[in-house]
């Protein structure tokens, strides 16, 4: 840092090339209504869209209702589930860096991704 920078706020710009890069599955629920669901897995840095709706559609139908799954690799599978924008909110805090179409989330631990499932 210069003399020249102490007064201004400098962003610190995260490495996005080293993450992986989120994509959904998609499933029918109990009526027949399509629902997207995006896994953010344990101890990996994760690139997560904003706004799924806006990205993907079965055929020419928009997806309105997603999931985002939570997967522990020490817990052996799926810890849980909830909806995906509700998780944006409590993801706040891990968030590393964004752009207008996603967010790189931190790589989290198992007690941080069981404390979201809360």
């Amino acid at each position: 840092m210069g003399i020249f920078s102490r007064n201004k706020k400098e962003k610190i710009t995260s490495d996005w090339s080293d993450a992986y890069i989120a994509s959904p599955k998609f499933y029918s629920k109990p009526d027949g209504t399509p629902f997207g669901a995006i896994a953010l897995s344990e101890n990996t840095k994760t690139v997560l869209p904003k706004t799924p709706q806006s990205s993907y559609a079965i055929g020419s139908k928009p997806v309105m209702d997603w999931r985002l799954v939570f997967v522990g690799a020490s817990q052996g599978g799926i810890i849980g589930d909830t909806d995906y924008f509700t998780a944006l909110n409590k993801l706040e805090k891990y968030i590393l860096d964004s752009n207008d179409s996603a967010l790189l989330v931190k790589a989290l631990s198992s007690d941080e991704i069981k404390s979201l499932c809360d």
